[in-house]
């Protein structure tokens, strides 16, 4: 069920991860796409040409399991200081936009691509912490300003906003780490958002959780249940009309590969078998919790993870775990941001593995660490990845050919779940 890697990726190694930037209205307006050349020199981005580099970005559009929907921004980064002419870019720029930073951000290079981004249906985009007389130069060229909001007070915030006050363009607000600054940048009038605020809860614990959602906690325990028999699981499932018919639709999609069709649960359990059954369950069960775009984004995060942490138990020496767990672990990362309520409250009811559970709950044991590993993955960050793998026996050329693979087989699934 794994999709394979492309050829371009077993050439260059590349580690590419999506990450979702959000509208006012919690949307996804667009995808940056995070560009790692892991051969070149384990744990350092990519050091080669600016056109090496945005010519790999565009092939690992097209060519892997990251690529970005159909009328969603493709931000495509522009980074070191050697030119770059309209050739190397999309032939497309309809939905693209051309982000410049560090050296790149300088009034020639700038005023030599905008006019042919903006000539191709494109739009410039620059980021503010550069020198003050260069970014002044270029408001008028560019329609979108990037402001970092690491490290940044909010009186700060505050007076950067003031600053761009007659600005005619759009404002994204970038590195949001939580809800509050999100909700701080979006009252000052900020259009876009991107950072990993969206993959945390937005806490409600004193409204407590939905209906619909203390449901599907409830199924979760019973699928995860080690005394959940096959008459059990059937009943459980059949109970569920909706539940019932997307299981069904997902196991006779082409993942699975049944030749004829399964038209009951009994069917499915007779054919898959009761640990399988129970384990597809839980993946439609957790993917169903919120079908808001903040919780589709949350749940491909989620998946992907698990299905990398599953495989990964064959790349690594140490990993106690058999890959089921691993996959949990995984799955189960992203629970309290899907729910939005408290990682030790959701968990309560669902018999996880000790340790598992701990590390889920922020306890410093084996599986946090893995989490964290995930996060500096999916953060672009290789340099402290490479640490924990390290501990593990993996180099991040390895890491990198299964988080791609992992990332085709997790649009491939969603894909299925949703048709």
């Amino acid at each position: 069920m794994s999709g394979d890697p492309t050829v371009a990726q077993e050439q260059k190694q590349l580690l590419v991860v999506k990450q979702p930037i959000f509208d006012r209205d919690k949307s996804v307006w667009g995808y940056r796409f995070v560009v790692n050349d892991v051969m070149a020199r384990e744990g350092v981005e990519h050091d080669g040409s600016d056109v090496e580099l945005v010519a790999e970005q565009v092939v690992s559009m097209s060519t892997c399991g990251t690529g970005c929907p159909i009328g969603k921004k493709f931000f495509l980064s522009i980074t070191g200081e050697s030119p770059i002419d309209r050739s190397v870019l999309p032939e497309n720029l309809d939905n693209c936009i051309v982000t410049m930073s560090g050296k790149a951000v300088n009034d020639a290079q700038c005023s030599h691509l905008a006019e042919a981004i903006g000539d191709g249906g494109g739009s410039l985009a620059v980021d503010y912490d550069v020198e003050g007389d260069v970014l002044e130069s270029l408001l008028e060229k560019c329609d979108i300003v990037k402001v970092s909001m690491a490290d940044k007070r909010p009186a700060e915030i505050v007076a950067l906003r003031k600053k761009f006050k007659g600005f005619q363009g759009k404002l994204l607000a970038a590195n949001i780490d939580d809800w509050e600054t999100y909700e701080g940048a979006r009252a000052l009038g900020f259009k876009y958002f991107q950072g990993s605020f969206f993959g945390v809860p937005e806490l409600k614990e004193a409204e407590g959780l939905q209906s619909t959602s203390v449901a599907k906690l409830q199924l979760l325990g019973e699928l995860n249940n080690p005394d959940c028999g096959m008459e059990d699981l059937a009943s459980i499932i059949a109970s569920d009309i909706s539940l019932s018919y997307r299981i069904l639709q997902y196991i006779n999609s082409a993942s699975f590969g049944f030749r004829t069709q399964i038209k009951s649960i009994q069917q499915a359990v007779a054919l898959l078998g009761l640990k399988e059954l129970k384990h597809w369950a839980t993946v439609v069960v957790m993917t169903d919790i919120d079908s808001t775009p903040k919780g589709e984004e949350v749940a491909y995060t989620a998946l992907h993870r698990a299905r990398f942490l599953s495989r990964f138990t064959e790349m690594s020496n140490g990993v106690s775990q058999p890959s089921e767990s691993m996959f949990m672990l995984g799955l189960f990362s992203k629970l309290d941001a899907l729910l939005s309520f408290p990682m030790e409250k959701a968990l309560e009811n669902i018999p996880l593995d000790k340790e598992i559970m701990a590390g889920l709950c922020g306890a410093a044991n084996e599986y946090r660490g893995l989490i964290r590993m995930m996060e500096a993955v999916e953060a672009g960050n290789c340099a402290v990845a490479s640490k924990i793998l390290k501990r593990y026996d993996v180099n991040c050329a390895a890491m990198a050919t299964e988080y791609m693979k992992a990332a085709t087989w997790t649009s491939q699934q969603l894909s299925e779940m949703q048709n």
